[in-house]
């Protein structure tokens, strides 16, 4: 992906408030951070869907989809990423 860094992760289990962006509103968060950490993965039972999550003054930043991080993140990649609402 031409990041800075890869994190595997065993589990992921995120919560709280979620906001869910577009690629290009993403990208502009992700711009935000000097080193951003992006948490990568996959989430869905039966249809499996792509999703990169970037914690964001105490929210989470989720974009649902294939996407290309720019250079210096820091990513975490969940090999069971769960999003739950509680």
């Amino acid at each position: 992906m031409g990041c800075g860094m890869e994190v595997e992760a065993q589990k992921v289990i995120a919560g709280g408030l979620m906001i869910y962006v577009d690629r290009d509103t993403f990208l502009k968060f992700v711009k935000l951070k000097e080193t951003p950490i992006v948490v990568v993965g996959e989430t869905g039972t039966f249809k499996k869907i792509k999703v990169s999550i970037l914690p964001y003054e105490g929210a989470l930043i989720i974009y649902r989809g294939e996407i290309e991080l720019p250079e210096g993140c820091i990513i975490v990649k969940a090999e069971n990423l769960t999003i739950s609402v509680r």
